[in-house]
């Protein structure tokens, strides 16, 4: 941290101390290091709370650039800030995109709704289906089979008096979870018939 005589503090890296000479007791500051050492202070800010962000989970660099936008700073110190991070390796949406698929395969979504979360994250077309593909084939994932837990579960709350509202509402939960039509179709009667023979 650079405390200068009247007050101010920026916490800035090293280099630029070193390259300024901002760091050496008594040196009057001209205006354009004093506007440097704002502009590093600003895009060191943006960086920490980037870090912050990645030390409670997983972010793309997207999702990291839309919070920081929220905060004071340009879009050039934004840029800035999230160069950092990617030059220091702490950037990689591939690896949030494998985490983030193996893991939601796990809780029984469906890779279609999946892909879409990933997207909207900012994930990269290409590095969304690697990721899908790396989980499914990881876990040796079955569609029908994860549908089919899901439909079970749910099933147990339908109201089995009227079986059509009731084939109609567990079809319409299993899409809503991002399951093939054909897929949730055919579960949703397996599931319901099997119900009403038991």
């Amino acid at each position: 941290m650079l405390s200068l005589s009247d007050g101010q503090q920026f916490v800035v890296p090293a280099g630029v101390l070193a390259d300024t000479g901002a760091g050496r007791m008594g040196v009057v500051l001209a205006p354009e290091l004093l506007g440097r050492l704002q502009h590093e202070h600003a895009v060191t800010s943006l960086a920490d709370g980037a870090l912050d962000a990645l030390a409670r989970g997983r972010r793309t660099r997207r999702e990291l650039e839309l919070r920081l936008r929220r905060r004071d700073g340009t879009p050039g110190q934004v840029q800035e800030a999230l160069a950092r991070l990617d030059a220091a390796g702490l950037l990689n949406d591939e690896s949030v995109a494998q985490a983030e698929a193996a893991s939601r395969l796990r809780r029984g979504e469906a890779p279609a709704r999946i892909q879409q979360r990933l997207r909207r994250k900012g994930v990269a077309a290409p590095q969304v289906q690697e990721a899908m593909a790396s989980a499914m084939h990881d876990d040796a994932f079955d569609e029908e089979a994860a549908c089919r837990a899901a439909a079970e579960k749910r099933a147990r709350s339908l109201d089995a008096t009227d079986p059509v509202a009731a084939r109609r509402k567990l079809q319409g939960f299993l899409l809503r979870r991002g399951f093939a039509a054909g897929i949730a179709a055919r579960v949703a009667r397996s599931v319901l018939e099997s119900r009403r023979a038991e």
